[in-house]
């Protein structure tokens, strides 16, 4: 199947495109996504999001070579989806430090109370 004919398959909304780039390129892109999240379920829904995303591109534009412009959403759909995954691995752990210096300070001020009342 030539990229061209899908491309035109694009730019009439024929549904048609979705299969035909599914079936063409799946694996080209589910590989790109696999190389940056290492996680099946995660680099499966960048492969559906970049369908969806080229549906949504073409048209207006009409990519010169479609496997680097597939190729191109996809990894951007991977590397933003692992910027979230670490920002949040990150926002648990300032949460559980924060925990730990409140527990501290807890202790902290219980042992003064118990300092002061053995002083007065």
């Amino acid at each position: 199947m030539e990229d061209t004919y899908i491309i035109d398959l694009f730019w009439r909304r024929d549904e048609n495109a979705i299969q035909l780039v599914d079936k063409k390129y799946n694996s080209t892109c589910y590989s790109i996504a696999w190389k940056i999240l290492m996680n099946r379920e995660d680099s499966e829904e960048c492969v559906n999001d970049t369908w969806f995303a080229a549906w949504r591109y073409i048209p207006p534009q009409r990519p010169p070579k479609l496997v680097a412009f597939l190729g191109k959403i996809t990894r951007g759909f991977a590397i933003d989806m692992l910027r979230k995954k670490h920002a949040a691995k990150r926002m648990d752990m300032h949460i559980a430090n924060i925990t730990e210096e409140v527990e501290s300070l807890n202790t902290a001020r219980a042992c003064l109370k118990n300092i002061l009342n053995c002083l007065f």
